[in-house]
């Protein structure tokens, strides 16, 4: 299930596109690589395992990708982004989507955490990981028009959930600051997607931090492939946010139609700023 807040933007044509894609190794990443290397897309895909990202390479070739770019990138490392980006600015001079998926995750009661650096690991990956990706590359998203930025964060974004305080705070600062980012870009043309997927069946929790040794009920997950599709029309629409399932979307009704009212009003006063920073 999901449940989708639209935008005023207009249906995007991929074709052709230069779009980045973080963790795109495997999992949620690797099925968003395929479902744009089926419209033709130029990618350029990140992620550690160079071994694994090189095998996704491959397949977006054989997918209909226009051009594929794997470079191998630490998120928490700010030099590697930095590399990545001048290497996109020389060989296409623009960003067209820039999809932030990396993360990891945790299972462990605060109290029982050995080391606090744990936590501080999640923010780097998490939350540093996506800011400073999209602080650097946000030139290079200007030079294209009605260009897109895409998060993925997590139903633990919108809701605390126990043994993951340190995921959930990460996904949290995401929604802060994307939410702000987003208003700041209204007079861009930049629209922001915020993807807030449930439980999926991907490899992120059998490496997940921590040392709670019970697996998630994944029974009622979804596969990447079909999480990969609905983040894929929701970027092409540039809808402000997308939620998968039940608990998603009663956070939303909890929260009330104030919410997006809210949206609507700081986007508003932020377009008003800049028309006057314009005139002066």
């Amino acid at each position: 299930m999901k449940f989708i807040y639209h935008q005023s933007a207009r249906r995007w044509n991929p074709k052709e596109k230069v779009v980045i894609i973080t963790g795109a190794s495997s999992g949620i990443g690797e099925s968003l690589a395929y479902q744009f290397s089926r419209h033709g897309c130029i990618l350029v895909l990140c992620a550690r395992r160079e071994a694994l990202l090189a095998e996704v390479s491959k397949n977006c070739k054989l997918h209909g990708a226009k051009d594929v770019i794997s470079v191998k990138v630490d998120v928490t490392k700010e030099s590697e982004i930095t590399t990545l980006i001048q290497q996109i600015e020389k060989e296409y001079n623009r960003i067209d989507c820039l999809i932030l998926n990396a993360g990891i995750s945790m299972g462990e009661r605060l109290d029982e955490i050995n080391d606090f650096n744990l936590i501080r690991k999640l923010m780097e990956v998490n939350y540093f990981g996506s800011t400073n990706f999209v602080y650097q590359a946000l030139p290079l998203l200007k030079r294209s028009p009605k260009s897109r930025i895409v998060v993925v964060s997590s139903a633990a974004g919108l809701v605390g959930a126990p043994l993951r305080t340190g995921y959930c705070g990460s996904k949290f600062a995401l929604r802060g600051f994307f939410t702000a980012l987003a208003c700041e870009l209204s007079d861009n043309d930049i629209y922001v997607t915020m993807a807030y997927p449930g439980p999926v069946k991907t490899q992120i929790n059998n490496a997940r931090l921590g040392k709670d040794p019970h697996e998630l009920d994944t029974s009622n997950a979804i596969t990447p492939e079909k999480c990969a599709q609905i983040i894929y029309e929701a970027t092409l629409n540039g809808d402000m946010e997308v939620l998968f399932e039940t608990l998603g979307r009663a956070v939303r009704i909890m929260e009330g139609p104030f919410l997006y009212l809210n949206y609507w009003f700081v986007n508003k006063v932020q377009r008003n700023l800049n028309k006057n920073k314009r005139k002066k």
